[in-house]
């Protein structure tokens, strides 16, 4: 049984993840993102909302970061964080015992 993550995920009984919107493979149920792409701009490009400048509030520079399929480009994801931090949004739908 194909399984709905959320609008753009999906997971399937062979244990791939896929994008809904094309369908292009993303990864697995241990790492659901592994082959999407990711993209880092300035937080403002986040929208009108965030004018103020990144260095009134943190001491690094930091990115917007927007994960992306690479085949539709559908935003799958995104966070604006310090641009010398991994991701701190880790996705994991493997069942362990």
């Amino acid at each position: 049984m194909t399984v709905h993550i959320d609008d753009n995920l999906e997971l399937h009984p062979d244990g791939t993840v896929t994008c809904r919107h094309c369908g292009h493979v993303l990864g697995d149920a241990e790492r659901p993102l592994r082959d999407a792409r990711v993209r880092e701009t300035e937080p403002r490009t986040a929208g009108p909302s965030v004018r103020a400048d990144a260095s009134l509030f943190a001491d690094r520079p930091v990115v917007l970061r927007r994960t992306l399929c690479p085949e539709c480009l559908t935003q799958l994801q995104a966070e604006i964080v310090p641009g010398d931090e991994p991701t701190s949004r880790h996705r994991s739908w493997a069942v362990r015992p």
